[in-house]
This record gives structure tokens, sequence and C-alpha cells, in this order.
């Protein structure tokens, strides 16, 4: 090598053998953020449902850029197909889902549930999911929306 002949590598300073102080800062903000955003603080975004105890309340879904379209989930909801749903990480049908979905809202009292529909649900389907969340107790229930993408927009 071209160093030998000169001695230059005798010369050199080590490498240092562990981070400096920017190096932990970076390290530092990195945590917080991953800790910050896989929070239950970040926002779901979706439609509220009402589910209010008073039939005589109705709570229409708000529109999108309102601080109202957007809440904490408590507990997120996957309905598959008509009487497949996944809560908590089972998989139930909608009369076997009550026991679960009452123990829950009884550990946690005005609990939001983020459900997060197919499109094979039925309408009727989903609204019985609701009625049986009002039932249990659950504050409210946000329905989980996705903005299009390029390949629907173009159907």
């Amino acid at each position: 090598m071209i160093t030998r002949p000169l001695d230059l590598e005798s010369r050199l300073s080590p490498p240092p053998r562990d981070l400096n102080f920017v190096g932990w800062v970076n390290v530092g903000v990195i945590v917080l953020f991953f800790s910050l955003l896989g929070s239950r603080f970040v926002l779901a975004p979706g439609m509220p449902i009402g589910v209010a105890d008073d039939p005589s309340q109705l709570v229409l879904p708000q529109g999108e850029g309102t601080p109202e379209s957007t809440g904490p989930a408590s507990v997120v909801v996957s309905y598959r197909r008509d009487n497949v749903i996944l809560f908590e990480g089972g998989m139930y049908s909608l009369p076997d889902l009550r026991k679960q979905m009452a123990d829950y809202a009884a550990k946690h009292p005005g609990a939001v549930m983020l459900v997060r529909a197919d499109r094979q649900v039925s309408m009727q389907a989903f609204l019985d999911l609701c009625a049986m969340a009002r039932e249990v107790g659950f504050a409210h229930v946000v329905v989980a929306k996705e903005s299009p993408g390029p390949e629907t927009l173009l159907k």
C-alpha cells in the first residue's frame, strides 16, 4: 500500500469506539417519533356514527376537514364478511362477539370502536354491529374510510 513506505498509518488517529453526543440525540429523536406515532394518541380517520343512549340525539357523520371526523380509536374491529369479525386477536360471528365486546366495554368505559368494514359486508350487518356496540356500552363507533386510489377512480 502507499502508506507503508512513509509509515503514515502509524500517525493516523484511531476511529472512535462509541457514538458522540449528536448520534445519541438522533437515536433519541427516532425513538420518540416511533413511540408517538405508534401510540393511541394518533387520530384515526373515519366517520363517527352516533350510538348515544338518548334516541332523541341524532349524531350525523361530519364531512372531511372537520375536527369531529377523527377521534382516538380504543379498539379496532375488522368486519370481513357477514359473520366473520376480527376483534382483539380472535375471529367471531356476530352473536359470539357480544360477550367479548361487553367485557371490553366494561373494562374501558367510554371506549371508541373503529370499524373497518369490507365491501362484502351488508349494511344491515353493519347496523346490527352498531346497535350491539350501543347496547354493550361503547361511546362511539367510527367507520374507517380510505381515500380512493387511482385504480378506483378509473372504474
